[in-house]
């Protein structure tokens, strides 16, 4: 019996070998115009799959039953060229969460004894780093950008109306908290070619969202940024924000 394929399947497969990606080994990325382009100037086209590192262990998903580098290998595979990173803000303003808890301590801290042999098997060379960095030099070396993503504030599943990390001034949601995670994370990162760049911040939703405010606030971010963190924007990419 012949297998079927289903519509969705096709229309997936035809989008996905349509899409023309330019590799951006040649960096620093930066904008012209409209585009992003590569430091020859060829624009480069983002295609990117989203991996969760804001949940309670704070370590990317998947860990425990493949190896990093197979998972990075497969996401090139499948036509991405990009990884929207997720991670919680606590994982910057915890000191103590970000450079002295490691992945093991991390497991064991919520009982995941199972999971935990998983990254014994599969990635043992990360059981004693820290959180912060298990999985971004992986995809570098596969040739797969990474932009990090503020997820929320404390770890855990998002999202709803009701969330107390849902909107600036929640209560937990601290905007001078917000931009110092910001700052230590670009500052981490900042020499890291294949992190290209930051999603401020995730799904700003809730009962206190205002349009005036979501734009004061990541407007000043965006400034915070650029004096504080030595974020390489150009003059005229902080003017078209402004």
């Amino acid at each position: 019996m012949a297998k079927k394929i289903f519509p969705l399947t096709i229309l997936l497969s035809l989008l996905l070998s349509s899409i023309s990606l330019t590799l951006a080994t040649d960096y620093p990325l930066s904008t012209k115009s409209r585009w992003i382009v590569n430091k020859s100037g060829h624009r480069v086209k983002l295609a990117c799959v989203n991996w969760p590192s804001h949940l309670k262990p704070v370590v990317a998903e998947g860990l425990s039953s493949q190896p990093m580098d197979s998972i990075s290998k497969k996401i090139k595979e499948m036509g991405f060229n990009c990884v929207r990173l997720t991670w919680p803000l606590e994982l910057m303003i915890n000191d103590t969460l970000a450079f002295n808890v490691t992945v093991k301590q991390s497991f064991e801290r919520y009982g995941l004894d199972h999971e935990l042999q998983g990254i014994y098997t599969h990635n043992p060379s990360i059981v004693n780093t820290p959180l912060i960095n298990a999985v971004v030099y992986s995809l570098g070396r596969n040739d797969v950008m990474v932009i990090l993503d503020n997820h929320k504030t404390v770890p855990g599943w998002c999202c709803s109306n009701d969330d107390p990390d849902a909107f600036f001034g929640d209560p937990k949601f601290n905007p001078d908290l917000w931009m110092l995670g910001l700052k230590k994370m670009a500052t981490i990162f900042m020499d890291v070619n294949n992190v290209i760049g930051m999603s401020l911040r995730n799904e700003l939703r809730g009962y206190n969202h205002t349009a005036k405010d979501w734009y004061t606030y990541v407007i000043n971010s965006i400034f915070f940024l650029y004096h504080n963190a030595h974020v390489k924007l150009k003059h005229q990419e902080i003017m078209h924000v402004n």
